[in-house]
């Protein structure tokens, strides 16, 4: 598997979401029948790179009878695992959508801790797996036990695979001083490491510049939600990336989506402009499908071509 992706989720799911005709406290909610889908932000990119048509594996800690179910539904899917046991019970998360209003309620819980000598497992079947991998993907919130310096570690140790980091709060600070390849913060996101708001894609862009010059990456994108992606490259260049309009139904896993498109375009050997908008269309698509369904391809396919890109 010469052009093979390989994702890393430590914090992985298994994700639940259903309906309710409405929400309010204090009553019991008769909800629709559950779906029960594979969850965590690597696994979701596993899901969605092996939707666009690409080689992937992932590496993911598993236990309890929720890891077991997660496993269970990766395989009925098709993709490659490997599961590196650990002695606590894998995490549930709970997506509620709202018939009468089109709200969704997501209800995350933290999963459980990892020790070090499981981190340790799961950091070697990393590096295992990413001797044949043009890219690695490190997706999703830390558990607890695992401190946030340890992602510059997992990018060292994988070298010369390149390697996107798409997480949040201190494990997103932490990314940005250990040499990926790209990382992928929100604009919320942004706002919180720059300590201001960022209302307009002028003031994102300048705390984009400002972040990635005191960072160790190489690019920032930047998710801007319903209006796309903002790229900064350490070359100094600047990619605005318009995404069509459409009807979001859920926008769950858009993010996700976003950075299996970029991976399966590097793979591909497009340029970075290219994979970007490969991203772009594979997280528009997502948000068409409700719950926590992902992209169809045939959707990424026919919203391509309505992806903008503007350089400087």
């Amino acid at each position: 598997m010469a052009n093979s992706i390989v994702t890393l989720t430590l914090n992985p799911a298994l994700d639940i979401s259903s309906s309710a005709d409405i929400v309010i406290p204090n009553h019991k909610l008769r909800c629709s029948t559950p779906i029960y889908e594979p969850g965590g932000g690597g696994i979701n990119v596993a899901r969605v790179v092996r939707r666009l048509g690409e080689e992937v594996l992932a590496v993911v800690p598993l236990g309890g009878g929720a890891g077991h179910r997660v496993e269970s539904l990766l395989e009925d899917e098709g993709i490659p695992l490997r599961a590196v046991a650990i002695e606590a019970e894998t995490r549930e998360s709970i997506t509620i959508g709202v018939d009468a209003t089109e709200d969704q309620f997501r209800f995350v819980f933290p999963g459980p801790s990892l020790s070090q000598s499981e981190l340790k497992t799961c950091e070697q079947a990393l590096v295992d797996e990413a001797k044949t991998a043009s890219c690695v993907i490190i997706s999703g919130s830390l558990p607890s036990g695992v401190p946030a310096q340890a992602l510059a570690s997992l990018v060292e140790a994988v070298a010369p695979a390149s390697v996107i980091i798409d997480t949040s709060g201190e494990a997103l600070l932490e990314a940005l001083q250990s040499g990926a390849y790209l990382v992928k913060p929100s604009a919320r996101e942004l706002a919180g490491i720059v300590g201001r708001d960022l209302p307009t894609e002028i003031e994102v862009i300048a705390a984009a510049k400002s972040v990635l010059k005191d960072s160790r990456v190489e690019n920032l994108v930047v998710s801007i939600g319903a209006g796309g992606a903002i790229a900064l490259g350490e070359d100094g260049s600047v990619r605005r990336l318009r995404a069509p309009t459409v009807r979001v139904a859920s926008a769950v896993g858009a993010g996700d989506s976003m950075v299996a498109g970029i991976a399966v375009g590097l793979a591909r050997g497009l340029s970075l402009s290219e994979a970007l908008r490969l991203g772009i269309a594979a997280g528009t698509a997502t948000v068409l499908t409700s719950g926590t369904n992902l992209c169809d391809p045939e959707a990424v396919e026919s919203l391509l071509p309505l992806v903008v890109v503007d350089q400087s």
